[in-house]
């Protein structure tokens, strides 16, 4: 009788407090040309972190020039008047520094980390490519990368099931919408993409007053600022081009796409248009996702893989872009089921959480899991360097963490049951992908 006795006794009596709201210090500064450098120092290593972020990406491509985007990504580490190539990553590694950079659809980053005594020589680096990497391209330069951007997409485009994304973008979005393709841009645009384009794109785009600087770690402000009027502040503002803001996308019915790839198993991917990043409704679609597909007590994988054995996998976010967002789910089809069977299945879940919400357990456990991977990324200089980032473009505020968080915490059953009710409607776009063997997506 003991331990039914110690397991009434461990079970709490009193409410559980609300758990407060995380915190982030930053300094934010705006050069006289436009550039806006953020800080946020933390003692807790000999580290630093820096992220440069250009408000330029895939979105501010046309039709015919696509992939330039990722193209000058690939460029930016071609050498500098300066700093020769590779002498870039050669100096940095030689101090213990290294570095990263990815294109979006809606920027592009160039991140850094290493002892924070190497903040100046980062800066440095980052200061003399953007003052003269558009000078310095040469035809050469230019045909090296192109193969090499080219021969990436290619080998992205060979995997499994990458046809579906292609698919899925240009269904949902009209054509000549910036996010109707992926970042990686076309083969055709990218071999015709000539050295005066690739110029005029860095001049266009590729300049102070269109660039956020974020530096974490054992730093002192007072210093990192007086080191970017140092090194960024030489740098003059130009007249920005406006970013592209094509009218909301809008579907009128389904579209059912059948592709045909070299794969074991079938696999249906499933997409509406939702809300724009940081906008009304964004964050209910994004803990309506966890709930529907993160971890194995979530409604999709416990229905789908678990109880019914029709999946092998589930998957699914909110992509909230700047422009438009687009929630996806995907499934693995199991062995002697199909498609059917799968996307039924599906749809049936997605009515009941539309018609009945989902549970208060449920939204406060897809909550932690926000927080968590909040504060998994605050614990990481670079993840949080870029999060400080994003906070100043959305909220024009790198110190908003707790505004962006509140944004979660105040997202209640109803408010993801309402939101279901409007995402889950019958005009999305439907993607099947079923094995071949020929080879390739038909």
């Amino acid at each position: 009788m003991l331990l039914p006795l110690i397991l009434a006794l461990a079970i709490p009596t009193e409410p559980v407090s609300p758990r407060p709201l995380l915190s982030l210090t930053a300094i934010q500064e705006k050069l006289p040309n436009g550039m806006t450098v953020i800080v946020s120092p933390d003692h807790s290593a000999p580290g630093v972190a820096v992220n440069i972020w250009f408000r330029v990406g895939s979105r501010n491509e046309l039709p015919r020039r696509t992939g330039f985007a990722h193209l000058f990504e690939h460029l930016m580490f071609m050498g500098s008047r300066n700093v020769p190539y590779p002498q870039f990553d050669t100096i940095m590694e030689a101090s213990g520094g290294q570095n990263n950079a990815f294109t979006r659809r809606d920027g592009t980053y160039y991140g850094e980390t290493g002892p924070s005594n190497l903040l100046e020589t980062l800066f440095w680096l980052e200061a003399d490519r953007l003052a003269s990497v558009g000078a310095t391209m040469t035809q050469a330069k230019l045909d090296t990368q192109r193969e090499v951007v080219i021969n990436e997409n290619r080998t992205d485009f060979n995997r499994p099931y990458a046809h579906a994304r292609w698919a899925l973008m240009e269904a949902l979005f009209p054509k000549g919408h910036p996010y109707s393709w992926l970042p990686g841009g076309s083969q055709e645009d990218l071999e015709a993409a000539t050295l005066s384009d690739v110029k005029t794109f860095f001049a266009t785009w590729y300049v102070p007053n269109n660039a956020n600087v974020s530096v974490v770690g054992d730093v002192e402000p007072a210093e990192v600022l007086k080191l970017a009027h140092k090194y960024f502040g030489f740098l003059p503002a130009r007249s920005l081009a406006p970013h592209l803001s094509p009218p909301p996308a809008t579907l009128a019915r389904e579209k059912r796409i059948a592709l045909k790839d070299q794969i074991k198993a079938p696999r249906v991917y499933i997409a509406w248009l939702s809300p724009a990043g940081t906008t009304d409704g964004d964050a209910e679609c994004d803990l309506l996702a966890t709930i529907l597909v993160e971890g194995k007590a979530s409604r999709l994988y416990e229905r789908l893989v678990h109880r019914d054995a029709l999946a092998t996998s589930v998957g699914g976010f909110q992509n909230g872009l700047d422009l438009q967002g687009f929630f996806q789910i995907d499934a693995m089809v199991a062995p002697g089921h199909t498609l059917d069977e799968v996307q039924k299945a599906v749809d049936e879940e997605l009515v009941r959480v539309a018609d009945h919400g989902p549970t208060p357990d449920e939204v406060v456990s897809a909550q932690n899991r926000h927080d968590a991977a909040l504060a998994r990324r605050l614990e990481n200089f670079q993840q949080r360097a870029l999060l400080l980032t994003e906070l100043a473009i959305h909220y024009g505020n790198a110190s908003a963490l707790s505004q962006d968080q509140a944004r979660y915490r105040a997202v209640t059953p109803a408010s993801i049951q309402a939101m279901a009710k409007r995402l889950f409607v019958p005009e999305r776009v439907v993607v099947i992908v079923e094995p071949t063997t020929e080879g390739g997506a038909r």
